[in-house]
């Protein structure tokens, strides 16, 4: 590598994690690219990937970073063939291609992968999935962690970013002194992206192995939130009109009461600890207004 510089592929550029994953990459000095599956992106920084179709032909790289999925639930428990292509099948395809080329793999997973039941899962603990997304991130984890010394795995809980589509509906309707019906009965411990990037880049500066988490420190509900967005625009907090996910037919599978995971190693290894509900929502919502 004739720059001295890390190499650094990021499989799934096109979201707006991977991208804000290659920024803070970029930032620290690595040589980066990020995957495009959109034929118009492709550049030398952006060599096209379709985790759906056979390997193309991807740069040489010291990392891979595989932040590439079909996400949301709903999709996965419509179509779990497809998304199961890309969650699993791709995925592990890329994962064991890049390691036989001598790259550390990092997989971003879920909390998902339990089904929580219970507080602050212990990364020891077998994963227990109750919907097919976490049973798709299972099936994945388990797959780059047979790559050995090649082989990590992050869980995240919901990474809270200022783009999010509900926190701008919500701001558009609270300024118009509409009101807005979050959920009393869905659960979320966010964590803010700038955390999600540090705690990545220490994994793949130290080719850590092994499973690693990154949570916040506690559930809330999505009424917590509306009322942090509520505070930033200086709304009137009369206006959030709490509302059950149960009627509004959210499957149980999508709604688990608890999405917190103990961070242990990571507060011992890098001083890294699970951040407050209030701290995260108003920085990010201060962001979002």
């Amino acid at each position: 590598m004739a720059s001295g510089r890390d190499r650094l592929l990021v499989v799934g550029g096109d979201s707006s994690l991977g991208a804000a994953l290659a920024d803070h990459f970029s930032g620290a000095d690595w040589q980066v690219q990020a995957t495009t599956r959109r034929p118009d992106h492709v550049d030398a920084s952006h060599p096209f990937l379709d985790l759906t179709a056979p390997i193309a032909d991807l740069p040489d790289a010291d990392v891979v970073i595989l932040s590439a999925a079909a996400a949301r639930i709903g999709d996965c428990e419509e179509d779990p063939a497809a998304t199961r292509r890309i969650n699993v099948e791709g995925t592990l395809a890329v994962a064991r291609h890049m390691a036989w080329r001598g790259a550390h793999i990092v997989l971003l997973s879920s909390d998902k992968v339990f089904d929580g039941t219970e507080p602050r899962r212990d990364r020891n603990d077998d994963p227990c999935p109750a919907c097919e997304y976490g049973r798709q991130k299972a099936a994945a984890e388990a797959g780059v962690l047979a790559l050995g010394g090649q082989g990590a795995v992050l869980r995240l809980s919901k990474v809270l970013t200022p783009d999010l589509d509900l926190l701008a509906d919500w701001a558009r309707d609270l300024d118009a002194q509409e009101p807005i019906t979050p959920f009393h009965d869905l659960y979320l411990a966010p964590v803010p992206m700038d955390l999600v990037a540090r705690t990545t880049a220490h994994i793949a500066k130290d080719r850590a192995m092994g499973v690693y988490h990154c949570t916040g420190a506690a559930d809330h509900n999505y009424v917590d939130l509306a009322h942090a967005l509520a505070a930033s625009l200086g709304a009137d907090p009369a206006l959030i009109q709490p509302t059950s996910c149960q009627a509004a037919n959210i499957p149980a599978a999508a709604r688990p009461r608890h999405t917190t995971l103990e961070m242990a190693i990571e507060e011992q290894r890098w001083g890294i600890t699970a951040p407050e509900f209030d701290d995260t929502a108003l920085q990010v919502t201060a962001q979002a207004v």
